[in-house]
């Protein structure tokens, strides 16, 4: 369980890896690279990012309306879980083409911003479309106020 700033709390299973963090009382960054044994051996790994905004600084609360405001035209809506607005598109990264969805919410005086993003790789298994994105619904759903 991963608690920012005492404003929210969200877990991800205990196998991914953490690969970068960022956080100040305005903003907060969690990126994680989610296991795929088909990316081994490849620069073409399946991450998750976790982005908070505390909506009561301007600046934070800039940035997050920018990162609304930047979601792609081409990008198809997608059934919200749990009062989340989704939306996902395809993007080349290199040579590969990776399906990319993005989630927004406010949750406690926070805008909160997920994307997670996985590789069309020839040794994906067969359902993984299914397994990253039932994965981003998990975490989606744990997203809450922290307890106080």
């Amino acid at each position: 369980m991963f608690t920012i700033v005492g404003r929210i709390q969200f877990s991800v299973p205990s196998d991914w890896v953490v690969i970068s963090s960022k956080s100040d009382p305005t903003l907060t960054l969690f990126a994680f690279k989610i296991k795929n044994a088909a990316d081994e051996g490849t620069s073409d790994p399946t991450n998750l990012v976790i982005i908070s905004y505390y909506l009561k600084d301007h600046g934070a609360k800039a940035a997050f309306k920018e990162k609304l405001s930047d979601q792609k035209q081409k990008a198809q809506k997608k059934e919200s879980v749990d009062n989340w607005n989704c939306i996902s598109f395809s993007a080349m990264q290199g040579s590969t083409q990776y399906h990319v969805w993005d989630c927004t919410r406010k949750v406690n005086e926070c805008g909160v911003f997920v994307r997670v993003a996985w590789p069309e790789l020839p040794k994906n298994p067969p359902d993984y479309d299914k397994i990253i994105e039932a994965a981003l619904t998990d975490v989606l759903k744990s997203i809450a106020p922290a307890a106080k």
